[in-house]
């Protein structure tokens, strides 16, 4: 092969996978792949991983195996060998043949997005692959064709590898390690094959993958890691459908990966192996993690609380609009359903906030996922004196969580939430203008039940609170509406209930509120009002207060 098509592999070369020991995901893993194939597209450089160098000259990879056999099923041709470095079991074959069949069914039938395209000839064994089946490898990842050229050196760690020979069609070949263990980066033990004649040295793998939830070995456990890594893997095939990533990246697309782990095999949790470091980094941003695979609990949220098909939207935009990040994809997903995207993120945080023993504050079926209450806390920072003033800082699609503490909400952009931690429950307040401080302040600290208040801040655009008007006018605000809180103020405590109706006098709701401003977020204005004048009145007679929504 010519070495600009070896280029041209390289460029569509993406490993899948979860790095451990020296060389983990924290440094290199699939980003890492990603700006080995930009740069060979850009003709730059970068370097490569810090491993040692071989010392040895290895053979060419079609010595390390002999005799490739095949098992069929209705969607893939799984190609595997039983002698040498790469040898696997018939059991092993079997198991993965209902893996990735059951992942084809999740993908396409649950998630509805579309199937997977193969190569006609499968890249490492280099097998005609039969008409409308798939390929799948089981080889000993380290030992994959041209490992130097495509990852930048043997994986030392990675459960399986996607890899494309026809990127432009987003044709590619899923390739799964054979016994789930590795061969350390440093100091690994060797072994010899003798192929007719001469020796061929290969690095024997000797470390096993762990799943840290549990704490068992995948090379014990292999039926699970097979069926974790199938429907990772498989995914990133489907998603390759829909966006180029030798042109394009997105945090998006491990961290759904990630998502899709759990809700298609929730009794293996390997997601959690990357939940320790993100709870001890709040204040990032959730596309800033130091691995991606962690912000798949926003796609947990999505999945759970949204819409199953959300997803399926988010890539089919990608597909359209591929300059574009996820957070414009989310934006358009919101707009067509007429929900409030920096609504829905903050609801995620705000729900983030209660991971790990904090869950017992909240409603089970509030929860992010069925295991959150096993998942780290999220660190909160601390606010020694209640009457103490901060300002909160939180950078673009990022999140805060303070415990104590007084919020100068002046310059605050983003959402806020302040949440009231008692006995056995918690009360959630969403602070809608600058002066609900004051309000919780002076309700929660004369409550003997309240045990501690929480202030929850995120931010997904740039909107700042708007300050409660102190006259004794009663308006909406902001008027005209563009977008954000829709407020009414100040409420007479003698009514209920503010009515809202259209220019013709027709009743669009019947709103019930406790206190003397009311706000209605985003995502219900828009489900409620198409743009135009509407009138409002605290209870059922009365003069009424016009506003305009404008959207």
């Amino acid at each position: 092969m010519s070495l600009k098509n070896e280029l041209s592999l390289l460029a569509i070369a993406l490993t899948i996978l979860f790095w451990v020991g020296e060389v983990s995901a924290r440094t290199c893993g699939t980003a890492h792949a990603i700006q080995q194939l930009h740069a060979a597209r850009d003709n730059k450089f970068v370097s490569k991983k810090p491993v040692a160098k071989r010392a040895y000259t290895p053979c060419p990879s079609s010595d390390y195996y002999d005799t490739v056999l095949t098992q069929k099923t209705n969607h893939f041709q799984i190609f595997y060998t039983l002698t040498g470095p790469h040898q696997t079991t018939e059991a092993f074959v079997d198991t993965l043949a209902k893996a990735v069949e059951y992942a084809y069914q999740f993908h396409t039938s649950k998630m509805g997005m579309l199937p997977p395209l193969g190569n006609d000839t499968s890249f490492h064994y280099r097998m005609e692959v039969s008409e409308g089946l798939y390929p799948v490898e089981v080889i000993d990842v380290d030992l994959m064709r041209a490992t130097d050229l495509y990852l930048g050196g043997s994986c030392h760690g990675c459960y399986g590898v996607t890899i494309s020979e026809d990127y432009s069609k987003g044709r590619t070949t899923l390739v799964i390690d054979n016994d789930f263990r590795y061969s350390p980066s440093y100091r690994s033990t060797l072994d010899t094959l003798n192929v007719n004649g001469k020796k061929c040295i290969y690095d024997i793998a000797d470390q096993e993958l762990q799943n840290d939830a549990f704490g068992y070995s995948y090379a014990d456990r292999w039926e699970n890691g097979i069926r974790v890594t199938a429907v990772h893997e498989l995914y990133h095939a489907v998603q390759l459908r829909y966006l180029d990533l030798s042109k394009y990246w997105t945090f998006w697309f491990e961290a759904s990966a990630s998502g899709v782990e759990e809700v298609s095999v929730p009794d293996i949790d390997d997601y959690f192996t990357y939940l320790p470091t993100m709870s001890k980094v709040v204040g990032t941003p959730l596309d800033q993690m130091l691995e991606d695979y962690g912000a798949g609990i926003f796609f947990l949220y999505l999945y759970n609380h949204v819409a199953k098909n959300a997803d399926k939207f988010i890539w089919e935009s990608f597909s359209k609009e591929p300059n574009e990040s996820f957070w414009r994809m989310l934006q358009e997903y919101s707009q067509k359903n007429k929900l409030s995207a920096d609504s829905l993120y903050h609801d995620f945080v705000t729900k983030l906030s209660f991971a790990g023993k904090r869950s017992s504050l909240l409603d089970s079926s509030l929860w992010i996922s069925t295991d959150a209450n096993r998942w780290p806390e999220f660190k909160h920072t601390f606010i020694e004196s209640q009457t103490d003033s901060f300002l909160p800082q939180v950078d673009m699609h990022a999140y805060n969580f303070y415990n104590g503490g007084y919020p100068d909400m002046s310059l605050f952009k983003g959402r806020a939430s302040a949440i009231a931690y008692k006995s056995n429950k918690s009360e959630i307040f969403p602070i809608k203008s600058t002066n609900a401080v004051d309000f919780i302040h002076k309700v929660w600290n004369r409550d003997p039940s309240v045990d501690s208040i929480i202030w929850v801040f995120s931010r997904m655009n740039d909107s700042i609170l708007p300050t409660v008007p102190t006259d004794p006018t009663l308006r909406a605000y902001p008027t005209p509406w563009r977008g954000g809180d829709l407020c009414f103020t100040p409420l007479p405590q003698s009514k209920k209930f503010i009515e809202i109706r259209n220019r013709r006098g027709d009743l669009i709701t019947r709103e019930r509120y406790n206190t003397q401003t009311f706000c209605m977020d985003e995502s219900q204005v828009k489900k409620l009002m198409v743009p135009g004048v509407y009138r409002f009145r605290a209870g059922s007679s009365g003069k009424t207060k016009d506003f305009i929504v404008i959207y």
